[in-house]
């Protein structure tokens, strides 16, 4: 579902998918904007902010895709909302 997207083009609301257990697409965060996304690192987890940057997460990307329904507008409320 949604349209893939390179990383060059990622916008806030994108959604990111990772490889975690050795299968892709295993795991989704989605991106706040200046290489961060938001996700909970398992079932039960606190969510948190990650830097997609960070060797760990770099080294298991997988692509973006985005959801045409899921507007950057509503997610750059996300990021006003977390950096209070």
């Amino acid at each position: 579902m949604g349209d893939p997207i390179p990383t060059e083009a990622l916008q806030p609301g994108d959604l990111v998918f990772y490889n975690t257990l050795q299968r892709h697409y295993s795991h989704v965060g989605i991106y706040l904007g200046k290489a961060r996304f938001v996700h909970a690192p398992a079932s039960g987890g606190a969510v948190r902010i990650e830097d997609m940057h960070v060797s760990y997460w770099a080294s298991r990307y997988d692509g973006a895709r985005r959801i045409a329904f899921f507007r950057a507008a509503n997610a750059r409320e996300l990021i006003i909302n977390q950096e209070r």
